[in-house]
């Protein structure tokens, strides 16, 4: 490669009719100063072109990692978003479930009820019944009593002990 200095070294031979060595001197200074500040711009260019080579590199591997860093949230999301999914199917399931359970025990208790609620109404019934033979017979009773029918005489001057009546509130607590 050619120097400055090599330039400015350069000799050339003497003819009869040649340049003026003051002017080829001259020239040569100014060609050398040239190309030396060519030369150092080279140099400076070339350690430029590495440093931006180096940034070059260093963002092309930055952008790697952002992609690959870009990759994995993205899979990350989708598998979030999936487990929600899944996890929102499952709440989802488990509510019906327990509002199915929820609605089998309403019904259960209602034909419960159902069932009580006649025992109850049939109790009433037969409490009702039993009231009104009771009253009847209390009614027989008093309109004896009011025609001076002596009951009680009737029954101590026969031999026959009367047959055994329940008093009303025996037959009351029976059905209870």
């Amino acid at each position: 490669m050619l120097t400055p200095i090599d330039i400015q070294n350069q000799t050339f031979n003497r003819s009869l009719r040649g340049y003026d060595p003051e002017e080829v001197r001259a020239f040569l200074r100014q060609v050398a100063q040239i190309w030396g500040a060519l030369l150092e711009e080279k140099h400076a260019l070339k350690q430029k072109v590495e440093q931006l080579s180096a940034e070059l590199a260093r963002y092309k591997e930055m952008e790697s990692l952002l992609q690959r860093t870009l990759l994995q949230a993205e899979e990350a999301s989708r598998l979030t978003l999936q487990n929600a999914e899944k996890n929102a199917a499952l709440l989802l399931q488990e509510a019906q479930h327990k509002a199915d359970e929820i609605i089998s025990e309403a019904h259960r208790q209602k034909a419960h009820l159902e069932e009580a609620i006649q025992v109850l109404r049939q109790r009433r019934q037969d409490i009702l019944l039993e009231l009104k033979a009771f009253l009847s017979l209390q009614l027989e009773r008093l309109e004896q009593l009011e025609r001076n029918t002596p009951i009680l005489s009737d029954a101590l001057t026969a031999k026959t002990p009367p047959p055994s009546t329940p008093t009303w509130a025996a037959k009351i607590a029976e059905k209870l």
